[in-house]
């Protein structure tokens, strides 16, 4: 696959990730985990919620093949 379609096709799927990560991150927030209140007016707890969006997210994407699977984790290594 050509560099100018891989991207093509990343561009196509990001704006569903974006509308499900937010729903995701909302749901996080008032799941009742945390208390919310405790935590400074920084970048901490929305980075907290938006890992653990993206973890939970992920599931979607990956490879379904062992192939895929095998250079998923190839590609983690770098």
């Amino acid at each position: 696959m050509e560099k100018t379609s891989c991207k093509r096709k990343i561009d196509e799927m990001l704006p569903e990730l974006m509308n499900k990560l937010r729903e995701e991150c909302a749901r996080l927030y008032s799941c009742g985990a945390l208390n919310v209140e405790e935590y400074e007016d920084n970048y901490l707890l929305p980075k907290i919620i938006l890992c653990v969006a993206l973890k939970n997210q992920s599931w979607q994407y990956r490879p379904l093949t062992q192939e895929g699977k095998k250079e998923a984790k190839n590609l983690e290594r770098f």
